[in-house]
């Protein structure tokens, strides 16, 4: 597409992408231009769920999601292409099929997906029955485990797991994320990850979601209980292992409940082993975000776990 992607420059920052990265008025000609290229109305254009990446609905029925040079969004267009491809291909779980993507212009992108009417699950998550969590719970376990097995081509786009990437993402941020930490926790984090070192799990070739958070599992409450319409942003799709999915997965989806987290591994066939609770506090204090960093604020009462070893056991520890 030939377009003036000028406006666009006050995304360059930090500052001015935080800014203008949803702002409606700053994206409805691009939001325009890409769905008068495709034949499509575009009438009423609303910001989405923020997310990293700029994402509108367009007149409810289709979602255009912008991919920058900020984030590396480049190869999050391609992952998130062809991994929605690989599932929807597969019809392992409901996804909002790609009906169109291409280049906006130098150095972005644009995806099209249909839209998914409801709701993210986060913003019900607290009312819903205990039952429909622990519904959810096992028919992820049994859908996670069969899209985890789907054959992915020798040239996929997606990475690769590695020890040493996920070791560099942790060396990379924790001198910043520590201060968010309870200090008698953050001085232990180092040692506890060279005493685990060979517990942590990095190779491995299972296609992963890599961000099943609760923003990322739309539905609708249907008689006061939950329907799950479809799981959505592949952009972080990659190839790993289980116990990297479980970071967003139990810490964030499931609100550190180990009960869920049990029925989960249970549909999935996973029947967590002695090192368990430290396989997984390893591997995900080496994942690409900080996903304890916000725990401490959520559940307070975690700050006066003393050691990380009785962290682990807290959080991750099946009976």
């Amino acid at each position: 597409m030939d377009l003036d992607l000028a406006p666009l420059a006050t995304l360059q920052t930090l500052d001015g992408y935080r800014r203008g990265f949803m702002d409606p008025v700053v994206w409805r000609p691009f939001v325009e231009r890409v769905c008068q290229g495709h034949g499509w109305t575009c009438e009423r254009v609303r910001p989405g769920l923020a997310g990293t990446f700029p994402t509108f609905i367009v007149d409810e029925q289709r979602v255009v999601k912008f991919f920058g040079p900020r984030f590396d969004g480049e190869t999050c267009w391609r992952v998130e292409v062809e991994a929605a491809g690989l599932v929807e291909g597969s019809a392992t779980i409901p996804i909002a099929p790609v009906r169109a993507a291409g280049p906006l212009g130098p150095g972005w992108q644009y995806l099209v997906m249909d839209c998914v009417p409801g709701l993210s699950i986060g913003a019900v998550y607290a009312q819903l029955p205990f039952d429909d969590k622990l519904a959810l719970a096992s028919w992820l376990g049994t859908a996670l485990r069969t899209m985890h097995r789907i054959a992915v081509p020798a040239e996929s786009a997606l990475p690769r797991l590695r020890l040493e990437q996920m070791r560099a993402w942790f060396t990379g941020r924790w001198a910043e994320e520590r201060r968010n930490w309870p200090q008698h926790l953050a001085v232990q984090v180092e040692a506890y990850l060279e005493a685990q070192a060979g517990l942590a799990q990095g190779g491995a070739d299972n296609f992963i979601h890599a961000d099943l958070t609760c923003d990322h599992i739309l539905g609708q409450v249907q008689d006061g209980h939950w329907v799950t319409r479809a799981v959505i942003d592949f952009g972080d799709a990659l190839l790993g292992n289980i116990y990297y999915e479980l970071a967003a997965l139990h810490l964030d989806l499931f609100a550190c409940d180990k009960r869920l987290l049990q029925v989960f591994l249970e549909a999935y066939g996973l029947s967590p082993g002695p090192d368990f609770a430290h396989q997984a506090m390893a591997t995900s204090l080496l994942h690409q975000f900080g996903v304890y960093e916000p725990l401490f604020t959520w559940k307070p009462e975690l700050q006066e776990t003393r050691t990380l070893e009785e962290l682990a056991e807290r959080l991750w520890k099946i009976n």
